[in-house]
């Protein structure tokens, strides 16, 4: 039982969900697929964290370490999902 890793895994996953959730536009244009992706990023941080709740033994180095990974990136690009998309 990874207690203190499942506690971590659960703060990136809520991290990243609210940072997804409270990004605002400010005049960016609206692009459907970028929405898309940003929607499939909050279910799939939401059903983790709701995963990680019920199931708290489950949570393994790796699944913390992507997590928190995850959240990182989504911090870097404060929330812009168009930014983690964008090719360079």
């Amino acid at each position: 039982m990874h207690v203190p890793l499942a506690l971590i895994a659960l703060a990136a996953h809520l991290a990243a969900l609210v940072r997804v959730l409270a990004y605002r536009r400010n005049g960016a244009r609206h692009r459907r697929h970028v929405s898309w992706v940003a929607w499939a990023l909050v279910v799939v941080t939401g059903g983790a964290s709701i995963e990680l709740l019920l199931h708290v033994a489950s949570v393994g180095f790796f699944e913390a370490a992507t997590a928190v990974l995850l959240a990182m990136f989504v911090y870097g690009a404060r929330g812009n999902v168009a930014r983690l998309l964008r090719r360079e």
